[in-house]
């Protein structure tokens, strides 16, 4: 039993090891400001390109243990997933036409609860994993989603999502721009 550290030992460590990470993931959070800049002077705004994130993940992922790797890599698409967030948010902010353009033509109540949407993503795994973490690391729920078609043939599934809250607001429209850019066919059907 004495090979065996005590738990405020460990608990202490993970303390220092935490504050670390924080400063590594500043540093990281900067560098994503600085894509954002770069991608929105040179008005490419494309940001989510998922052959790059998952060579990204490839590479990051060897030489980690089996027993581990799954969780890893996990942690390094949450970061990326959020990385992502940030930059959309900032386009969103600077890139007036970017609002017009998605919103053109709807109506939104003053007191929207809700909005319906359609979009279309990869069958594969992590692709609805990753809208539903999304539409949570916003600050919202989801009331429903309905599988509307599977197409084999190009590989892609289309929902219906029912996403609860109000798209007046800022972060609900934020969400809106990532998932009309992480998602093909993406169109909001209705703002209840």
């Amino acid at each position: 039993m004495s090979d065996i550290r005590k738990l405020s030992e460990v608990r202490a460590e993970i303390d220092a090891i935490d504050s670390k990470i924080r400063n590594l993931l500043m540093e990281r959070m900067d560098c994503s400001y600085d894509v954002a800049r770069a991608k929105i002077g040179s008005g490419d705004l494309t940001i989510y390109r998922p052959d790059r994130e998952e060579e990204i993940l490839r590479r990051l992922g060897n030489g980690i243990s089996e027993d581990r790797k799954a969780e890893y890599l996990a942690m390094v698409r949450k970061i990326m997933e959020i990385s992502r967030m940030y930059q959309y948010g900032m386009i969103y902010d600077n890139c007036e036409e970017v609002s017009e353009k998605l919103f053109a033509g709807i109506r939104i109540p003053d007191n929207a609860s809700r909005v319906k949407l359609r979009l279309t993503r990869p069958n594969r795994p992590n692709s609805m994993s990753a809208i539903l973490s999304m539409i949570g690391d916003y600050g919202y729920n989801m009331e429903r989603m309905e599988q509307v078609e599977e197409e084999t043939e190009s590989g892609t599934v289309t929902f219906d999502l029912t996403i609860i809250g109000d798209l007046n607001d800022i972060h609900m429209k934020k969400l809106m721009y990532q998932l009309s850019m992480e998602s093909s066919g993406f169109r909001i059907l209705e703002v209840l």
